[in-house]
């Protein structure tokens, strides 16, 4: 049932939140508000709204996404109730708003499995005394108790389902198979309480829908766990129902967003029950159907609840789901999309989301920020490195972009900590036409820090630059994400138009790895002056080839991986850059040994 928080209003107040006075009246606010009269909706509506546009939010990526866990479940633990009385161990709904007087299961078993997750992923307690206290509120209030009407059930078997999840989590990271009853009941709910899909109005139907196609998936996943053919079996027969009601007609029932979910919930629910059962009948649904799930759906209207970040971040896991069966990388691809533009939503960087995109940075809500974490950041973190640091991007500046002469150019550059353990002795470098510089950083667990090489560079002229960053750790395990380039067009180019034949087209390193010997094959323009240059990570130059007057078109120079000393460099990896005729192209060189 609905629960108002005890002491926690003055509590988050001392903390600076905005959060709204108690009510004299409980408000339900999970469960949909009454219907309008079919009637009387607009058909937009009815059809799961506009279909034309989507707008995703301008990317504050690329993201350290393990970062970005570490500042969810951080999130999560400013709005723990944990001051004595009944609601303690609970999980607040949202920041400030209608929501900030709530407290209720499933926000809290998603923030155990979140806690959970993050101990399993980094190995670290620091969650482990909140999640405790997390169970006790929701053996207080277990899932299979919340609210709702008698044969309205849509909202406990969707509170059972998070149940499942949790425990298996829980009992993954910590081995404690304690809470395993509650996941029984749950279970056993779950199956006893298959929601009905051929009654009630579209708008039951369609709720019904999402939160048995969520149930079904996760009572496979948990049967598959127990080793039980008899819950996997149930949890089949409830996933075929779902898939009966999208084959419906598929171009539209793969778009339908209502309450907390869309038809991705739907889709996550049969791809990880029926089709997990079967992958054949899997991979050829979704070969036929899967190009009809909605990518991104824009906020609109929609009586009650407006939740467009919950309906995307279901529209993200539909779409890994799709990824997992088809193994096809636009389903892969589509999920990063969505997941990066719900993360630029959290534009006070707080580690929170808001349910509603129109709804302002003040007013996150706990459970749509968990949301974001299972269904979208978990996959994307991957296994950790214990030792990994890189360079984001620079800050502000993009590959390619044009500037116009005379403008002054600020060179910043967003370096993170990728690895599970702190890096106290890292460097970070940079190369290019804007001055090369060497800094030692310490780069804690989780951290990102802006390293300022300029404020105010300005390009002596017209033409193409480039700036090079990269990173050094000892022992870093993982070299994919140490380097950075851009070059940056300053007025317009002067070279002819075609591209293949414009300014200076780097052909080479023809072999990248290398051992020995590596050409570079590159074609000019227009007659102009070349020269190579390689790097060691230090920033210091190693080898200096051309600086000749060379003629339009082909060329190449060979390095033969020795230093201006004539002495073999070590193998590794190394930084290069040709120069020619006011443009440079620069990169990552790898030599075997």
């Amino acid at each position: 049932m609905f629960r108002v928080p005890t002491n926690s209003v003055l509590r988050h107040l001392a903390l600076g939140c905005l959060l709204m006075a108690l009510t004299a009246q409980a408000v339900q606010a999970t469960v949909p508000a009454p219907e309008p009269d079919p009637a009387q909706a607009s058909q937009e509506w009815l059809d799961g709204g506009p279909r034309s546009l989507r707008v995703m939010p301008p990317s504050l990526g690329p993201f350290n996404y393990l970062r970005e866990f570490d500042q969810i479940v951080g999130f999560l633990a400013v709005w723990q109730e944990l001051e004595s009385g009944p609601d303690y161990g609970g999980m607040i709904e949202a920041e400030s708003g209608d929501l900030a007087d709530v407290i209720q299961t499933d926000n809290t078993l998603e923030a155990i499995w979140c806690w959970s997750r993050y101990r399993e992923l980094t190995g670290r307690d620091t969650y482990d005394e909140r999640v405790a206290a997390a169970w006790i509120y929701c053996l207080n209030f277990p899932a299979w108790e919340e609210e709702g009407a008698a044969g309205d059930d849509y909202y406990r078997v969707h509170n059972c389902a998070w149940g499942l999840t949790a425990v298996l989590q829980y009992a993954a990271a910590t081995g404690d198979d304690t809470y395993a009853s509650y996941a029984a009941t749950c279970a056993g709910y779950i199956r006893s309480h298959s929601l009905e899909l051929g009654t009630g109005d579209i708008y039951t139907q369609r709720l019904n829908a999402f939160v048995k196609g969520w149930a079904a998936g996760n009572l496979y996943l948990y049967a598959e766990a127990m080793s039980s053919g008899s819950l996997m079996a149930a949890a089949v027969d409830q996933g075929n129902d779902v898939l009966d009601w999208l084959n419906t007609y598929p171009p539209n029932y793969l778009g339908f967003e209502y309450w907390a979910m869309s038809s991705g919930t739907a889709v996550w629910g049969v791809c990880n029950s029926v089709f997990r059962d079967d992958p054949a009948a899997g991979e050829a649904w979704l070969t036929e159907n899967a190009g009809y799930i909605d990518l991104w759906q824009d906020w609109y209207s929609v009586p009650g609840y407006d939740w467009d970040c919950s309906w995307n971040v279901a529209y993200c896991n539909a779409h890994f789901a799709v990824w997992d069966i088809l193994g096809d990388e636009t389903f892969w691809q589509n999920g990063v999309a969505i997941a990066d533009a719900l993360l630029s939503y959290d534009t006070d960087d707080d580690g929170g989301i808001m349910a509603d995109s129109t709804a302002p940075d003040t007013e996150d809500m706990s459970w749509v920020t968990s949301y974001v974490a299972k269904m979208g950041v978990d996959r994307l973190i991957g296994q950790p490195h214990d030792h990994d640091v890189g360079i984001l991007r620079f800050v502000g500046l993009e590959d390619g972009q044009y500037i116009e002469p005379g403008t002054p150019i600020p060179v910043r550059i967003l370096a993170t900590n990728f690895g599970l353990a702190d890096a106290p002795d890292a460097s970070v470098h940079i190369v290019g036409d804007a001055g090369d510089a060497t800094w030692s950083w310490d780069l804690p667990f989780a951290a990102l820090d802006t390293v300022i090489h300029t404020e105010a560079w300005l390009p002596p002229g017209q033409g193409q630059y480039t700036l090079t960053a990269w990173t050094e750790l000892p022992g870093d395990e993982n070299e994919e994400n140490d380097t950075v380039s851009i070059t940056l067009q300053i007025g317009q180019p002067t070279a002819v138009a075609e591209p293949n034949v414009a300014g200076l087209l780097l052909r080479g390193p023809d072999r990248n790895p290398f051992d020995g010997r590596v050409n570079f094959a590159f074609r000019l323009g227009a007659a102009t002056s070349v020269h190579l240059e390689v790097y060691d990570l230090k920033g210091r130059r190693v080898a200096r080839l051309g600086g000749e007057y060379l003629g339009a078109g082909e060329h190449s120079y060979a390095w033969n991986g020795r230093d201006e000393s004539d002495r073999v460099v070590a193998a590794g990896t190394y930084l290069y850059r040709l120069v020619g005729g006011g443009h440079s192209r620069s990169g990552k060189l790898i030599k075997l040994r």
